[in-house]
């Protein structure tokens, strides 16, 4: 997020009249895994009287590792924070955890009581679900991401994401030495934006979607693209605990004999 434009289009707001209401600050986006800089967007929301919610759906799960601690700065400012343990931390899907700071304003928002709900704690000590979001009904999910955790433990949860992230690393070693290719985005965790050169964009674009959507029919290998900049990219994501350096080596085997 550009901070500056934000600065720019909240006065912009203001002059005609309206009244921004949140910023959504992102740690690790869905096409790059990349963060915005939370600590200063945090500042503009303070200024304003904004919510500052911050969508740590992916990139939160960093947070596990010591020495990844930046990945925290300024959640301590947010007014809401959401992880996806499904996503880094390796709970089936789906499962998603929301932070509040002030948990009864939800409560205010979404507590109903029809007569044919009479399930209200008379000394107010009840937590009921359904009192904090839309959804009424819903499967416990508590219990798959327990039993994940249980399993691996902080350490060992802590281990396969550092492992991941060694992948990722080497995978984009890789790319930099072929010259056919580049790296389209700075690698910020297990997330690998990568492109196929050609004589002129268009050519490329063409060639790196044909690339994925040959590579996925295979069935040897899943890519996913997206777009950056306007430019077409191929994405290699890695997450899962049974990927290991033989599968990251055999994709880029596959990429490279397909090209």
């Amino acid at each position: 997020m550009n901070v500056t434009a934000l600065r720019e289009t909240v006065t912009a707001d203001l002059r005609h009249g309206f009244k921004p209401l949140a910023v959504v600050a992102t740690v690790g986006t869905t096409s790059t895994a990349s963060v915005d800089p939370v600590r200063e967007i945090a500042a503009v929301c303070a200024h304003y009287q904004m919510w500052l919610h911050i969508d740590a759906a992916y990139g939160g799960g960093l947070a596990l590792l010591p020495e990844h601690k930046w990945v925290t700065d300024a959640w301590v400012e947010a007014d809401s924070l959401v992880l996806n343990p499904h996503k880094m931390l390796f709970v089936p899907f789906d499962f998603s955890a929301l932070y509040v700071r002030d948990i009864e304003r939800l409560r205010r928002l979404f507590t109903l009581t029809p007569e044919h709900l009479h399930l209200r704690d008379p000394a107010g000590a009840e937590i009921n679900y359904m009192d904090y979001g839309v959804q009424l009904g819903r499967r416990f999910r508590a219990l798959k991401a327990w039993v994940v955790w249980r399993v691996f433990g902080r350490e060992g949860m802590a281990s396969r994401i550092r492992e991941h992230l060694r992948l990722a690393q080497l995978f984009a070693g890789w790319v930099r030495e072929d010259s056919r290719f580049e790296i389209s985005a700075p690698v910020m965790m297990g997330v690998v934006c990568f492109r196929l050169k050609d004589v002129d964009d268009k050519t490329a674009d063409k060639k790196n979607s044909e690339t994925v959507v040959r590579i996925n029919a295979s069935g040897d290998a899943y890519l996913t693209q997206t777009k950056l900049r306007g430019r077409t990219v191929m994405r290699l994501g890695l997450g899962n605990v049974l990927t290991a350096e033989e599968h990251v080596r055999r994709v880029w085997e596959i990429i490279r004999a397909t090209v």
